[in-house]
């Protein structure tokens, strides 16, 4: 099992340049359910809120917040360039896996079905999902950015078309 040191000694895998961040602030290893993370700081460390105190170990996976010194995050894609997950424990995957097919869905359906693309608008902005670890996620950026695009290209057609209908029983 490998183990990498974040720190601002020039020795550690990861370094960080602040000065509230101990030469070897802590270690990192693969566990069975992600990474395992030592404090050896005498700033502590703070995980998803709760303090990590020196000698305390917990583990973490990539997306947890992890504030070195209450200044510095914990710059996961180093961490995870160094040493990548086997593929047992991470979530990260699981995020993208349901957002294009609702975009696509989600754009045809404010064109040609205005009230069902709002909802599919609505869903997929405001949408989480469970991970199989049980842990809230919800859709990437671009997948939220795309669900309000898709309601208000829904609320734009519904309102053509209101004034459509409004212009055509004026006519007659």
């Amino acid at each position: 099992m490998r183990t990498i040191t974040v720190g601002r000694d020039n020795s550690c895998d990861i370094v960080i340049n602040n000065q509230r961040i101990s030469r070897i602030h802590a270690q990192i290893s693969q566990g069975p359910n992600g990474y395992i993370y030592r404090d050896s700081s005498s700033n502590g460390t703070r995980i998803n809120g709760i303090v990590l105190n020196r000698g305390g170990e917990r583990i973490v996976m990539p997306g947890d917040s992890v504030l070195l010194a209450d200044t510095e995050a914990l710059p996961w894609h180093k961490v995870q360039a160094i040493l990548p997950l086997d593929g047992g424990g991470s979530d990260d995957n699981i995020m993208y896996k349901t957002g294009t097919t609702m975009i696509v869905f989600g754009y045809i359906c404010a064109i040609l079905f205005p009230l069902i693309g709002l909802i599919l608008g609505l869903i997929l902005a405001n949408s989480t999902q469970m991970t199989p670890r049980g842990r809230m996620k919800t859709y990437m950026p671009s997948a939220i950015t795309n669900g309000w695009v898709i309601f208000s290209l829904a609320c734009l057609v519904m309102i053509v078309n209101f004034i459509l209908v409004i212009n055509l029983f004026n006519y007659y």
